[in-house]
């Protein structure tokens, strides 16, 4: 009896192989996703750059200039801006950190605590190698801007075939495709814009700050805040570092008179500023930005956090499509 009870509780799970071969490939091409995850991203950007330039390059075709000599001369322009704003800002960095480093055991001294000389002698001697390491390593990523660059000056040369590309692939009509495309681009270069704006209130904010403050190099420093701005949360601790090297070789007063200063901005801005510049610009929630930069920040880090607004806004065109498409097919 009982063996009977038993047989009857059994089940038999048939897998065919068609499913077999289906989870398979599933597998196979995520982790082929996870290997070609950073060329996604450098893909992404791309698309970012062709989505914000595109509009410029339409209006230089209106001037009968031809669409290749007009993206590359923004995008030459572009690359030209990123080499110089490097260019300019690493010099007095490092002389600033050279110079802190020599007044370290003076303002230590300050304070009641005694440093070795030796140790402050070694580490100056390694400055310049220190120096060369972080030069190398801009390079290479001037490098792979440069790559982005050039992926983004085809996109732009074949924006036009974009649409009947997408046609093919969906099944839709051109027309409702390019309405898509031209929502997408009009979102992202409005949050391109923003991000803009959002640099230029916090470099000016750190400029007003450290001219208040009698800081020596405000003005790179202020770029530097302003260009670190792209990168929430770390960057804004990140462009203070220079700025207390270069206050505490004034005096420890003035250096934390500017790491207070630095986060008194960085409240400011997370609570305040990029809400509302994010809201103004592409009509995001600020709670959807403020969890966005979170959720970003955790799966990819700083580049998360930096795509983390146009992935949302491409889902807020797309999500509706697809919602829409399916209903339209039951």
């Amino acid at each position: 009896m009982v063996k009977n009870i038993l047989s009857e509780g059994r089940h038999t799970v048939e897998i065919s192989y068609k499913t077999i071969v289906f989870v398979a490939l599933f597998i196979i091409f995520l982790a082929v996703l996870k290997k070609i995850d950073g060329i996604l991203v450098g893909l992404f950007v791309s698309y970012l750059i062709m989505a914000a330039v595109n509009p410029l390059v339409n209006v230089l075709e209106k001037f009968k200039i031809p669409r290749a000599i007009s993206a590359l001369i923004i995008l030459i322009g572009i690359l030209f801006t990123i080499i110089s704003t490097i260019a300019a800002l690493i010099p007095p960095i490092v002389d600033q950190t050279g110079a802190f480093l020599s007044q370290l055991p003076k303002l230590l001294g300050q304070l009641g605590v005694q440093l070795d000389q030796s140790l402050v002698s070694s580490q100056l001697g390694s400055i310049p190698q220190n120096a060369f390491k972080v030069i190398s390593g801009v390079f290479s990523n001037v490098l792979a801007v440069f790559t982005i660059l050039v992926i983004s000056f085809y996109m732009i040369l074949e924006r036009r075939h974009l649409s009947g590309w997408l046609t093919r692939l969906f099944g839709d009509s051109e027309a409702v495709v390019e309405d898509l495309l031209v929502r997408i681009e009009t979102k992202i270069g409005a949050w391109i814009r923003g991000q803009v704006i959002l640099s230029l209130i916090i470099g000016g904010a750190v400029y007003i700050g450290l001219i208040s403050l009698s800081i020596p190099y405000a003005v790179p420093l202020a770029i530097i805040a302003g260009l670190m701005e792209s990168i929430p949360n770390i960057g804004p601790t990140v462009s203070m570092v220079p700025a207390a090297v270069v206050s505490f070789t004034i005096s420890p007063l003035h250096g934390g008179a500017v790491i207070l200063l630095y986060f008194l901005i960085q409240q400011f801005e997370n609570n305040l500023i990029v809400p509302l510049v994010m809201r103004r610009a592409v009509g995001l929630n600020p709670l959807i930005v403020i969890i966005s930069l979170m959720i970003g920040l955790a799966l990819g880090g700083p580049a998360g956090a930096v795509l983390s607004i146009p992935v949302v806004l491409v889902g807020e065109v797309l999500v509706p499509y697809f919602i829409d498409r399916s209903k339209s097919k039951i």
